[in-house]
């Protein structure tokens, strides 16, 4: 018996050996790699800028949706996005794939700006390298960049979710709320007006714009009463931030939509360089300041100002509009004022200061709050757009401060030192605020602001009014009209 065992197996052995080389070969091992340089029609390379691959051709449905994609990945700091094909299937001798750069806008269309066809061959390594030209972008800023890690389809759903939630029927216009929420207060207004004119959104825009010149008063020098309701007026005085935006808004919507938002823009910029802008004198150097407020009257000025109220990327397009050199130096007073209460370390602001710098004067919040978490934006908006080397320092620094803190450990409040003061963790306010003025830092701080600021889900009015206006920025939305 175990001799026929044995001849049975010698058989099979045989028989085994014989076949050998009549079955399939094994795979072969491949690893391609592709290193695909993104350049604008001018040749200069684009950082920081998402090149997808697809199986699929750009002309068809899954060769231009984002969701489709078989890989992705950023360029660098060389404008290379680099690739490990290993996984992608090759089942026939060849598969087509298709490099793409794609573009969202916040009305959900998709641009394709570029691609480029190449070829993996079965149980070969192809390493890929090739140049990819794309059309100019629509959705950039002339200077600082813009986080791969956030989109415009992000900002658009929030935008629609603070639609839902903020904007409120108020007669036959609009309101937003705030806290309660039967109280508006005009900075709100000014956040709305904001995100509806960039959003193309002119239903909203006009019935907030309309919610404010009917709560224009007297005592505010026929500027909108900061804190009302629907129906009534809490403090008819007004409050310089709010107006300035509601200003700014109203040449984005010229822009959009033409009509008489221009002169109404000019109307609100002259109250306020009539009214609201005194000279004053920091380290023997004479300077221009924003009062934050006129109640039958100026109040605040020399002694009494808030940072949060100056945007001079703003100020720069008032004073080509307006012909009023003042808003000129305002904006470049601006940074005087900055320096001169900011912290030689952190570079952190107060809410409110002194034009020579002194923290929280007339017993006013001297510590980085619930206004100061708007400074990054408001400052970061003049290198984006004009490549200002003063605002370029200061937020490179606050930026650089919070990101050592570490996105994930922000909370709402710090003294000028750093030390923290908040007690309700993190949000949008903070967080966002810091994220845009890490657009001005680099390519990898901002994308790791942009990644923890995208999961936030922000609900209390403050916070998620300044996320999407943050969003608007960070995505490219937030343009320079001129």
């Amino acid at each position: 018996m175990k001799n026929i065992f044995f001849l049975g197996s010698i058989v099979a052995l045989l028989f085994g050996l014989s076949d050998c080389g009549n079955g399939e070969e094994p795979a072969v091992e491949t690893n391609p790699t592709a290193e695909i340089t993104v350049k604008n029609g001018s040749g200069s390379t684009e950082v920081n800028l998402n090149v997808y691959v697809f199986d699929q051709p750009s002309t068809e449905p899954n060769g231009s949706t984002p969701s489709a994609a078989l890989k992705s990945s950023v360029t660098d700091e060389n404008g290379i996005a680099k690739f490990d094909l290993k996984s992608i299937s090759v089942t026939e001798s060849e598969k087509k794939i298709y490099f793409t750069v794609l573009e969202e806008s916040l009305d959900g269309n998709t641009t394709v700006l570029g691609t480029l066809e190449a070829t993996l061959l079965k149980n070969e390594s192809v390493d890929i390298k090739k140049d990819l030209v794309i059309t100019d972008r629509s959705l950039k800023y002339k200077n600082g960049f813009i986080p791969a890690t956030i989109s415009s389809s992000l900002a658009r759903n929030e935008y629609n979710r603070w639609k839902s939630t903020q904007r409120v029927v108020c007669g036959d216009d609009y309101r937003m709320i705030a806290d309660p929420s039967n109280e508006t207060r005009v900075e709100a207004i000014g956040f709305g007006m904001l995100l509806s004119a960039y959003a193309n959104d002119k239903t909203t825009f006009d019935g907030l714009f309309n919610f404010y010149k009917s709560k224009r008063t007297t005592e505010a020098k026929n500027m909108m009463g900061w804190l009302v309701t629907c129906n009534g007026i809490i403090d008819p005085g007004s409050a310089t931030d709010g107006d300035i935006d509601v200003a700014f808004s109203l040449i984005i919507a010229d822009k959009q939509w033409g009509e008489t938002y221009l002169e109404s823009a000019k109307e609100i910029i002259q109250i306020i360089s009539d009214n609201l802008i005194v000279d004053c004198t920091v380290d023997g150097q004479d300077v221009k300041v924003l009062a934050p407020g006129y109640s039958s009257g100026l109040w605040g000025g020399c002694g009494l100002t808030d940072i949060q109220y100056y945007t001079p990327a703003y100020f720069r397009i008032f004073a080509d509009i307006s012909g009023n050199a003042v808003w000129d130096q305002l904006a470049d007073d601006t940074y005087i004022l900055l320096n001169a209460s900011a912290n030689g370390a952190t570079g952190l602001v107060p809410d409110w200061q002194s034009a020579s710098g002194t923290p929280g004067p007339s017993g006013r919040v001297g510590y980085f709050g619930y206004d100061a978490c708007r400074v990054p934006w408001r400052i970061a908006l003049d290198y984006l757009w004009n490549g200002n080397a003063e605002a370029k320092v200061w937020c490179s620094k606050v930026s650089n401060w919070a990101n050592g803190i570490g996105t994930a450990n922000l909370v709402d409040g710090y003294e000028l030192d750093g030390t923290p003061k908040g007690q309700n963790g993190l949000n949008s306010a903070f967080l966002g605020g810091f994220s845009v003025a890490a657009m001005t830092n680099s390519p990898e701080i901002v994308n790791n602001f942009a990644d923890e600021l995208s999961w936030l889900n922000d609900s209390y009015w403050f916070n998620l009014n300044t996320r999407v206006v943050y969003l608007f920025a960070l995505t490219g939305n937030f343009r320079d009209p001129s």
